[in-house]
């Protein structure tokens, strides 16, 4: 390592050499901290924080204080861009002045009672050093718990009887502590996520097993719940420094709470976001019955004996009820091995013509009987998947032995959902198939506490993941919550008690019972049809979006897909992916359906609510809202799309592969150094002190700087540039003939706000290839002359400069030139975190939409109040903080969005501002020109 540190200046030994000035760092610390140890062990901790401090705890205080200060002063001339805000300048510059004021103080024996703490960064350093840091990730992040959050919480209240000061700062050190904790505890698991359950390898060997990880989780909860209430009744017991026994008493309960809390949120989030995830990776069941309504698809898309279908497995429910409509063929994919294995086994069944009876009683009642008598004689040779047999085999009977209904992740929701429904005679009354609840029992206070219990966001996001509904699936109802919890409100009172709604049932009794209630393929009537085409099941493990079409019907494609709710946790990124893959498999006409947690457009209750499709390439395929009833319920919106290419309209796609374009080759990452950002914010601050608002001086200031600070602080205009524009039926747009206006070309797009043209290079390529073969251009507009010579900069170095034109000119001047030019001849036009800073921004609106030609698409990306909460305290304090800098947040701006163009694509998120505990939201709002706004010439 030393040699490799010390040779060529590449990245690797650059970062090799920023790591061994930590390790010697340390080194020296821990094992000061080991002997320091050994002396609480034996004197006690009360007593060595008493004592003086002597020339070896100021000796060490000082090392650590010259460590710091070399660091970054070696970090600045030979890793600059190695070194970041939180663990760098932040943390050094901190303990630094923190170390000096307690030496200051005669104070530095309270950091040598600490020092055991450097044990995990040596842990850390050494597998840097040897690049072994996979394998040192669980132990790591538990050492971490055990010193410097646990260890920490302990050494910190233990001071607060000798210096008020000390306690602070070891609160201020323990939430540093626990935001590098997170990070590293997040990135085990995620590691952990990606690893194959197939692989023997380091990476693998090195992993635990799902339950041990969620008892991990529970562990190191309780162990945070325990410490933190044994700290603050030792503190309020030795209470003499207080001036105040109840203020001082509530000042303790208030820090108890606050870091038990955020320890906690860092574990439930760990678990709400990876448990699918690593149930996957190590082949367990999640779903025990599929969620959703088969009904819903199969009468809305009428599927029929011509169709190919394309469909997720989950626990084979839903292909099953397909299957008896006896379609060609039916290619079920899924990423779970274990999902896979559960469709293969019922799949086989069939094949063998299992008695009805013995197919019931083994996957309506589950009868391990069953499994024993038939598995290895007659079930095993007839699975088609290897991965199936290892499975089955692993795992013999024992999902049947504890109730197939109560096995997967899915099955303890089930079982809790069992347990209570028994003594609350729902089960009952469910097999009784009573429309509710018995009529005291519904009107009692017990059962209206159940109901909104089970209807409250905390409830249901916990219990999320344990039913397969991953965190970001859940965040699309977080634009407004009320939406979600009057459904489940409906679905107690009303919904599950329908004759016919099998999924309720099952989980409530814990078994399915002769028809209606259950599900449609395990009726006597339907199962004997079965018989004759259970061979017409392709099983494909992977993503839907590779799944081929099967052997036979590669002419004709799929023409029934039904993606389920699988869209909902994925990004911009990689639903486009998917969808492009996925049209090149597409019979002409064929029917994609697709569920939502997000509302539909059924249920807004103004239009300005903008429930449009959650993600940008699911509304380039022009979906209708499904209305029909759902038996499930949970998903708030269903959708139906018809892929048909041979349509010559302004909304053909005419590429598929453009619905996901590719990032620009050699793109930049931007990144600014402390000092950049400091300079940038510097300017601000001159800024907010104007009274009057200089714009164009504002940029003047920091152009090339601009793109460095802003790059974290303006989130989600790759995703309006690549994914939310229509490209793909940009071919059909530029088919149609233009309005004549004068000399003036029809421009591909106009970004209005440019800046520096950040935007191009997201799209740089494409917009190349696009200009050379129609000879169209591109328009940059903004108000700043010296940010636009920086774009000019840009441009040449994309080698756009040919088809570029640049315009000085004011967004809201209707007289001006440049808008004249433009005016009526622009495909796409885009805004980028411009509105905002514009006064008079309906004009401004007006003038976007006037650029459009017809069947143009308007682009905007910016900051705005968080819907629903706009007089919030949260919000009133982001809006005037940011107000400072010419900044404005209105929710007003996507009203007039809606009102001034066809709202096709809305989204909006709450992200991080760099250097502050601010979550301001933004939007992606996309819409069409309107058929009546036909533009006027002067």
């Amino acid at each position: 390592a030393l040699r490799t540190a010390f040779g060529a200046r590449d990245g690797r030994r650059r970062t090799l050499r920023a790591w061994l000035l930590t390790m010697v760092s340390s080194l020296v610390l821990s094992v000061a901290g080991v002997v320091e140890s050994y002396r609480i062990a034996t004197r006690g901790l009360a007593a060595e924080l008493s004592r003086d401090a002597g020339d070896l705890d100021r000796g060490l205080a000082k090392f650590f204080i010259a460590y710091c200060l070399a660091d970054l002063a070696v970090g600045n001339i030979e890793y600059k861009d190695l070194i970041d805000w939180e663990s760098g300048w932040s943390h050094h510059s901190f303990y630094a002045l923190a170390l000096w004021i307690f030496l200051r103080r005669g104070q530095a024996q309270f950091f040598t009672a600490g020092l055991v703490e450097e044990v995990p960064t040596v842990i850390l350093a050494y597998s840097k050093l040897l690049d072994t840091t996979d394998a040192l990730r669980w132990s790591f992040s538990l050492t971490y718990y055990v010193f410097r959050i646990l260890y920490h919480t302990v050494i910190t209240f233990e001071t607060l009887p000798h210096s008020t000061l000390a306690f602070a700062t070891g609160l201020v050190v323990l939430r540093q502590h626990l935001w590098w904790f997170a990070g590293w505890w997040r990135g085990a698991f995620d590691a952990e996520r990606h690893s194959s359950r197939k692989s023997s390898s380091k990476q693998r060997r090195f992993g635990f097993s799902l339950r041990t990880k969620v008892g991990l989780l529970l562990s190191m909860i309780t162990a945070q719940i325990g410490t933190m209430a044994h700290v603050t009744l030792r503190g309020y017991r030795n209470r003499d420094w207080l001036v105040s026994n109840v203020l001082g008493g509530l000042g303790l309960l208030v820090a108890a709470l606050y870091f038990t809390f955020q320890t906690v949120a860092i574990f439930v989030d760990t678990y709400t976001r990876g448990f699918i995830s690593l149930a996957i990776a190590e082949e367990q069941v999640i779903y025990n019955i599929s969620w959703e309504d088969p009904r819903v698809e199969r009468e809305a898309l009428a599927l029929n004996g011509d169709d190919v279908v394309l469909t997720i497995s989950s626990a084979g429910c839903n292909v099953l009820d397909y299957l008896v409509e006896g379609p060609k063929k039916i290619v079920a994919a899924d990423l779970n091995e274990a999902q896979l294995a559960v469709l293969d086994l019922k799949l086989a069944c069939v094949k063998a013509r299992m008695d009805h009876r013995d197919f019931f009683a083994l996957w309506g009642r589950s009868d391990p009987r069953v499994f024993r008598d038939f598995y290895e004689s007659k079930l095993r040779q007839l699975l088609m998947r290897d991965a199936s047999k290892r499975y089955w085999d692993r795992t013999g009977d024992a999902l049947f032995r504890d109730n197939f209904m109560f096995s997967g992740t899915s099955g303890l929701v089930a079982f809790l959902l069992m347990l209570a429904a028994r003594p609350l005679g729902i089960s009952g009354a469910l097999q009784r198939n009573l429309d509710g609840p018995a009529t005291d029992f519904a009107d009692s206070v017990i059962f209206r506490k159940i109901t909104h219990a089970l209807a409250s966001p905390v409830v249901w996001t916990l219990a999320a993941p344990l039913v397969g509904v991953p965190p970001e699936q859940v965040r699309l109802v977080e634009r407004k919550p009320s939406l979600f919890s009057e459904r489940i409100l409906e679905i107690v009172q009303k919904r599950m008690w329908t004759p016919d709604n099998y999924f309720y049932h099952g989980y409530c009794t814990g078994q399915f019972d002769d028809s209606p209630k259950c599900p449609r393929y395990m009726a006597k009537e339907h199962y004997d049809k079965l018989f004759a085409v259970a061979d017409r099941v392709v099983l494909f493990h992977g993503s839907w979006g590779d799944a081929p079409v099967p052997e036979g019907c590669e002419h004709k494609g799929f023409t029934f897909v039904s993606l389920l709710d699988s869209m909902d946790w994925m990004p911009p990124s990689l639903a486009s992916q998917l969808v492009a893959n996925l049209a090149d498999r597409l019979a002409p006409g064929a029917r994609v359906f697709w569920r939502s947690y997000a509302p539909g457009p059924s249920m807004q209750a103004e239009t300005y609510d903008l429930f449009t499709p959650h993600s940008p390439v699911l509304a380039h395929l022009d979906p209708l809202e499904c209305t029909s009833y759902d038996r499930v319920g949970w998903y708030l919106s269903q959708w139906v799309a018809r892929w048909d290419d041979t349509q010559k309209s302004s909304s053909t796609i005419a590429d598929a592969k453009l619905l996901c374009l590719p990032e620009t080759r050699g793109a930049r990452q931007y990144r600014n150094t402390l000092f950049d950002d400091l300079r940038v914010c510097l300017a601000m601050g001159a800024h907010a002190l104007r009274a009057e608002k200089d714009v164009a001086t504002f940029y003047k200031s920091q152009g090339s700087r601009y793109d460095g600070f802003r790059e974290a602080l303006l989130p989600d205009r790759d995703t309006l540039l690549r994914y939310a524009l229509p490209w793909a039926k940009l071919e059909a747009m530029l088919a149609k003939k233009p309005r004549q206006h004068g000399s003036s070309p029809w421009y591909v797009l106009a970004c209005v706000g440019c800046g520096t043209a950040r935007d191009l290079e997201f799209v740089a390529d494409h917009l190349k290839t696009v200009c050379e073969a129609t000879k169209k251009r591109v328009a940059l507009v903004d108000l700043s002359p010296e940010l636009l010579e920086v774009a000019r900069k840009r441009v040449a170095a994309l080698g756009l400069e040919a088809f570029v034109d640049v315009f000085v000119a004011d967004c809201t001047d209707s007289a001006s030139s440049a808008l004249e030019q433009l005016r009526g001849n622009v495909a796409f036009v885009t805004c980028s975190y411009c509105l905002t800073m514009i006064p008079a921004w309906p004009k401004a609106i007006e003038n976007l939409v006037g650029m459009l030609a017809d069947d143009g698409v308007l682009g905007v990306v910016d900051f705005t109040q968080r819907f629903g909460r706009e007089t919030g305290v949260l919000e009133r304090v982001y809006k005037a903080w940011f107000a400072l800098d010419g900044v404005y947040f209105n929710r007003n701006h996507v009203k007039t969005l809606a009102d001034a163009t066809e709202p096709y694509y809305y989204h909006e998120h709450r992200t991080r501002c760099p250097y502050t505990p601010y979550y301001p939201t933004h939007y992606v709002y996309v819409g069409k020109k309107k058929k009546k706004q036909k533009a006027t010439s002067s």
